[in-house]
Formats: structure tokens, C-alpha cells, sequence
């Protein structure tokens, strides 16, 4: 899939995002069926985040060289705004599925937890990036609420 440049979305790294996904439940579903193929699922789940993470920080340089920063505030703000709940979501369940494979270490738990810990830490870096970028293009709604 090719990205397009001109445009500030969410599907310029979604699609990187989705594959890993895919592979990261396709290990679940090997594991449940207690086939040990399911540790050369994670490395390309690790592999397409990495991407996913990288094509998003790709994005979020071209946004920061924009030249018509003001006239596209909303679709920036939207931007970071989906990119921040994608980003939390997917920390928050990395960090559940580590915690939750600590109790069967012995079962190939080590392996979810030596992938999800790393991963969570990393799907830190774009929410933290989202929030920043929230924050610094905040939509103006042109009222004054405090006089209702």
C-alpha cells in the first residue's frame, strides 16, 4: 500500500498496523492450540509495528513541515486525536497480555512477555507524540463558555 504524502491520515500507517495485528492473534490462536509455531508469529507482529511506528513518525514530520499549518488544523487535530486513542488502545492490551502471561511462564508465556513489554514501551512513544500534537493543535470552537 502506498502512502500518499499530501494527505494527513490515519491509513498512512493503519495498514502496517492491521498486519501486525493479524499476526499477533494468529500467534494467540496457535498458542491456544498449543503449537509451538506461534513464536515465529511475533516477530513479524514485532516487525509491522516497528513499521507502523516509523510511517506514523514519518507523518507526523510532514505535518511539522506544512506550510498551511492553520488552514488544516482540524484534519491535524483529528489526526493526532485518532492516532492517540489507536496508539493507548494498543499499549493498554500489550500491557494487559504481559501481565496476564506472567502466571504461565512455563507454558510460552516468556515469549508473550519478552514481546509485549518492549512493544507496550514502544506504542508509548506515538501517544505521547499524538498528545503533544493535540495539545499544540487545539481546535478554537470561537465561544465563550463561561458566560452561559
Amino acid at each position: 500500500m502506498l502512502k500518499q504524502p499530501d494527505r494527513i491520515s490515519i491509513f498512512n500507517y493503519c495498514f502496517a498496523l492491521g498486519v501486525s495485528e493479524v499476526f499477533f492473534l494468529s500467534s494467540f490462536y496457535l498458542s491456544i492450540l498449543d503449537v509451538s509455531l506461534f513464536a515465529f508469529a511475533l516477530p513479524f507482529s514485532a516487525l509491522f509495528l516497528m513499521y507502523s511506528l516509523y510511517l506514523f513518525l514519518q507523518t507526523h514530520k510532514s505535518i511539522k513541515t506544512l506550510p498551511d499549518q492553520d488552514e488544516k488544523r482540524r484534519e491535524i487535530h483529528a489526526f493526532y486525536h485518532q492516532s492517540f486513542g489507536i496508539f493507548a488502545i494498543i499499549f493498554f492490551t500489550l500491557l494487559f497480555v504481559a501481565l496476564a502471561y506472567i502466571p504461565l511462564l512455563d507454558n510460552g508465556g516468556h515469549f508473550y512477555l519478552l514481546y509485549c513489554l518492549p512493544m507496550a514501551l514502544l506504542c508509548m512513544i506515538p501517544s505521547i507524540v499524538s498528545y503533544k500534537g493535540m495539545k499544540l493543535f487545539k481546535l478554537d470552537t470561537g465561544r465563550d463558555l463561561t458566560k452561559i
